[in-house]
């Protein structure tokens, strides 16, 4: 059994088409039992297989031993599909002696008629009940080998049928003549094949040619290129360079010239002020590294002369070194700094204090006065005191003093506010302007009363309009109120905050102007702003008050985020009214709001919901 037969026997087309395009094995090869690989194609219905052998001309008419041709083998078999593609390729009757029968037959049906519409010879295909199959307006051709090879096949094989194009009649050539138009066509197409080469090869020889000279002028001109850069640049920083230097002697010139001038127009007495007054500090300086120096190579000599003060073998000794040293220089907490030949109270005592001889004034020593345990280590309290953190402490300690004092001002202002505003009635705000901005505030900020709180911003919006003057307060409270109540689109509520700051900005100018020149306090942040008082009002209650804890932190965070453009304060004041309130539509669509929208913070991807589910996760 060769591989051809192994291939068709596991269904392998690709393998078997590969055998017979390297032309390995022969096509026609019998196996042990005689079969060919069509009858083992045709028995297992491998029609991939059958399609394959039929492509490379295998013949349907040899017997196996057993006598079965491979068309037996399918009918055997009832593989009706091979059977039928076996029928559509070979003849199905056996041809009989005449050559021209086999001719005939060859041509398959195909005659020759009269066009009268186009008024031309035409070539027509008829089946066995006389219906038109294909049209042709050139003879069909013949395969004048496979008519040979038909003639040979009598008897036992079956021609192969070819389509019908492809043959040629041999009713008007005769054998010779087809023959000679065959070598001929094929001369000429050689010819042509070969002059469709040397153009190709030519066209590819001029792209080659192209291509280097294009690659080699590319690179020249790279060069060039470089070169002019080069010299460009060089030429650059040389005139860069003449013109610094220009530059330089021109300014030394006039600095030279003022300081002639300026020394010449007597001012020699201040000039030597500076001039000593640099050599003064210069000689301060000097001295007290000199003195430094000093003080800390005599602190390291007597800790290398005398004992390990840690060592407690030599506890008495440093006992003493305290009591002779006593008083302490200075002390903090439980610890004391003692010199180590004593602490002088006059200069004359001062003079007189040595040790050995010698003057030991700054040769430090600290102890425990509790336990009397000395080290030349400073503790740590005294190390973090003598350092810049104490005092940065203190100073940050002051600062946050002064701003929670202004804080507490200014909530005190906002609780008067609101508790004057509850006084009041309605009837008493008509005739008072502030009065009835208060009242309104403490409606809208307290009590959450939207519907009384509409009818009085509408008495606000028209005493402003009919005065013609923008007022920063009520701007801005009609803006958090048509945000809170949803009432208005939001190019309307950024129109009302935008003409609140403007406002704001000219009543600031203003006061800058009226400000008494002679007064130096510096305003405090919290009050550059006229609606500073407002902002704490609208603080004060989600914080102070348990009653409706949601809508408190909607407008507190409405007013950072409208007011003040406090994103991130905006964001948490949000985010704690929806821990209260998840489900509130207006809380849901201005968070959104605040998110997503390009004024703000413009985030598209973040959404109200998951800043929701991580402050949750978070509380």
């Amino acid at each position: 059994m060769s591989e051809l037969h192994i291939a068709i026997t596991n269904n392998q087309p690709n393998v078997v088409r590969s055998i017979l395009a390297q032309s390995l094995c022969n096509i026609h090869e019998q196996d042990e039992n005689g079969d060919q690989p069509a009858h083992i194609a045709a028995r297992l219905n491998h029609i991939d297989c059958i399609k394959v052998l039929i492509e490379y001309d295998a013949e349907m008419g040899w017997k196996n031993y057993s006598g079965q041709t491979p068309l037996g083998e399918a009918k055997l078999n009832c593989n009706t599909e091979i059977i039928n593609l076996i029928k559509e390729n070979y003849t199905t009757s056996i041809p009989d002696e005449s050559w021209h029968s086999e001719i005939d037959r060859a041509t398959d049906g195909w005659q020759e008629k009269y066009d009268a519409v186009n008024q031309r010879m035409q070539w027509v295909r008829l089946s066995s009940n006389g219906d038109l199959l294909e049209v042709s307006d050139t003879p069909p051709p013949l395969d004048i080998q496979r008519v040979i090879h038909a003639r040979e096949a009598l008897g036992e094989r079956r021609v192969r049928r070819i389509h019908p194009k492809s043959l040629i009649s041999m009713k008007q050539l005769g054998y010779e003549k087809e023959r000679q138009l065959q070598n001929e066509k094929l001369a000429l197409m050689l010819k042509k094949r070969h002059e469709i080469v040397e153009i190709r090869c030519a066209t590819k020889l001029q792209a080659h040619w192209r291509k280097v000279k294009a690659r080699i002028e590319a690179v020249q001109r790279k060069r060039e290129e470089v070169a002019a850069n080069r010299i460009q640049r060089r030429f650059k920083y040389f005139l860069a360079q003449k013109k610094e230097h220009c530059a330089i002697r021109i300014q030394s010139v006039i600095r030279m010239k003022l300081n002639t001038t300026y020394y010449k127009s007597y001012n020699r007495e201040r000039l030597w002020w500076y001039r000593a007054s640099r050599n003064l500090a210069l000689t301060t300086q000097s001295l007290w590294r000199g003195f430094k120096a000093r003080s800390i190579y005599r602190q390291l000599f007597e800790m290398k002369r005398l004992t390990d003060p840690t060592d407690t073998r030599h506890f008495d000794f440093w006992e003493a070194c305290q009591y002779e040293a006593h008083p302490p220089k200075r002390e903090l907490g439980i610890y004391a700094e003692y010199t180590l030949s004593g602490t002088p109270t006059s200069w004359q005592e001062r003079n007189g204090l040595k040790r050995d001889g010698i003057y030991y004034r700054d040769v430090v020593f600290y102890a425990n006065t509790i336990t009397k345990k000395a080290s030349w280590d400073k503790p740590k309290g005294w190390l973090f005191k003598d350092h810049r953190e104490y005092y940065v402490l203190r100073l940050q300690t002051f600062w946050r003093a002064r701003v929670a004092k202004r804080k507490i001002r200014l909530y005190t202002k906002a609780k008067l506010l609101l508790a004057n505003a509850h006084s009041q009635d309605l009837e008493s705000t008509k005739q008072d302007i502030a009065s009835l901005c208060n009242y309104t505030l403490y409606t809208h900020c307290v009590l959450h009363d939207y519907e009384v709180s509409r009818r009085l911003y509408s008495k606000m919006m028209d005493f402003m309009n009919h005065r013609g003057v923008d007022n920063a307060f009520v701007l801005y409270s009609y803006a958090i109120f048509q945000a809170v109540t949803a009432e208005e689109d939001w190019v309307e509520i950024k129109s009302y905050a935008l003409r609140a700051k403007l406002a704001d900005e000219r009543m600031q100018l203003r006061r800058k102007k009226n400000k008494d020149p002679n007064d130096k306090r510096e305003e405090s942040p919290e009050n550059r702003s006229s609606y500073h008082i407002a902002t704490a009002a609208f603080y004060l209650q989600p914080i102070c008050n348990d009653y409706e804890p949601a809508e408190s932190w909607h407008n507190y965070a409405l007013c950072q985020m409208l007011v003040f453009h406090d994103m991130e304060g905006a964001r948490e004041s949000f985010t704690r009214a929806m821990i209260n309130s998840p489900r509130d539509k207006r809380i849901i669509s201005n968070f959104n709001t605040l998110l997503q929208d390009e004024d703000y913070m413009n985030n598209p991807t973040s959404s109200a919901y998951e800043e929701y589910l991580k402050a949750t996760k978070k509380y």
